[in-house]
């Protein structure tokens, strides 16, 4: 009777099998990585784009008046222009930057706590709000 013979693999095949993989492996992970970070970028301009939108409508609601850096000097330590947005969101997942360290919160106070920021030249600390057709006309044009 023959002896049927088992046949493996050898030491060196497995060896060169798994260096193959690690050089691939090692070739398509910062591919991932750029991808992973293009997809960051892309939902970041995404929630840019709806705060925006959300900014126009709290305007048209609102005679054509910005929103103030935070509400009404009453108020002023619970209320910032992302609470006064929040109406205008469909949800408060667009206050969080998907590249930042922390996430999107509410403090103690009530106050809404994000890494996107409004630029306060054009708006006031104190409640006041700046008409928008002052920041849309050219300067000197009356």
């Amino acid at each position: 009777m023959r002896r049927e013979e088992k046949r493996g693999f050898t030491l060196i095949e497995l060896l060169v099998v798994k260096a193959i993989i690690a050089i691939l492996a090692a070739i398509l992970f910062p591919v991932f990585a750029r991808a992973r970070e293009n997809a960051r970028k892309s939902n970041c301009l995404s929630n840019l784009k709806q705060l925006g939108t959300a900014h126009m409508m709290y305007c048209q609601d609102y005679d054509e008046r910005t929103a103030s850096y935070q509400d009404v000097p009453a108020a002023a330590a619970t209320r910032s222009w992302m609470n006064m947005f929040e109406p205008y969101m469909k949800n408060t997942g667009v206050l969080n930057c998907p590249s930042a360290p922390g996430k999107f919160r509410v403090s103690s106070s009530g106050m809404y706590v994000s890494y996107y920021g409004v630029n306060i030249t054009n708006v006031s600390v104190s409640g006041a709000t700046l008409d928008v057709s002052l920041l849309l006309s050219p300067a000197g044009a009356d």
